[in-house]
């Protein structure tokens, strides 16, 4: 009878982290809002984006890349004259991490841990554009194969 306490435990375990990672896999907070001017005229979309940076747990790398080391992760698509809005909040535990979007945000930003940045621009240029920690540390290449697909 004691030997199943530790073994159930374990089970329940395994199961919370994995829904854990299921359910944040794909976290990226994306809005989109639209509005209409009472000339019929629209206004651009605003496209709000949540990154988390982690060293640990579902959301180790940017938004779980280190989970989806097979394919680009994170990706931000958007469309072309849409306003892109980016919180990147950084978990680390101890070691800071960066973000970059190449053309679209070159000189990046460094946060330490506990750190937020809010990224604003508008998506000017079609295409596809890669989204990186620009810090080198240990977990850096999880976190240098996201991108930013810029759709017409």
């Amino acid at each position: 009878m004691k030997t199943w306490i530790p073994v159930s435990i374990a089970v329940a375990a395994v199961l919370v982290v994995g829904l854990l990672l299921v359910s944040t896999a794909n976290y990226s907070a994306q809005t989109s809002t639209t509005t209409q001017s009472s000339s019929g005229s629209t206004t651009p979309n605003t496209v709000v984006f949540t990154i988390i940076e982690s060293d640990r747990g579902p959301m180790e790398g940017m938004n779980g890349s280190f989970y989806h080391l097979s394919e680009s992760w994170p990706v931000i698509q958007v469309q072309l004259g849409d306003i892109v809005i980016i919180h990147i909040i950084s978990e680390n535990s101890s070691e800071p991490h960066g973000f970059t979007i190449v053309h679209y945000f070159d000189p990046g930003v460094a946060l330490l841990p506990g750190g937020t940045y809010t990224l604003k621009f508008v998506a000017s240029e079609q295409g596809t554009f890669l989204v990186t920690c620009l810090i080198y540390c240990l977990i850096h290449p999880f976190m240098d194969h996201g991108e930013l697909v810029v759709e017409a």
